[in-house]
């Protein structure tokens, strides 16, 4: 009695975890996602200077 009861709500609490778990996978790819763009926009005009100077030596 004791194992059944304990399967089922196994079953029952695996729905709500599972949910939550793909709403933080979402937060946290949304965060790098932004981290990478703010990153990008520091380092690309960086890069780019580099390869002006690099190409057309003054």
């Amino acid at each position: 009695m004791n194992a059944n009861n304990s399967q089922e709500s196994d079953s029952h609490s695996t729905h709500p975890r599972h949910h939550r778990n793909i709403q933080e996978s979402l937060t946290y790819l949304l965060q790098l996602g932004c981290f990478w763009l703010v990153l990008g926009s520091y380092v690309f005009p960086f890069c780019k200077q580099k390869l002006n100077r690099a190409f057309n030596p003054q």
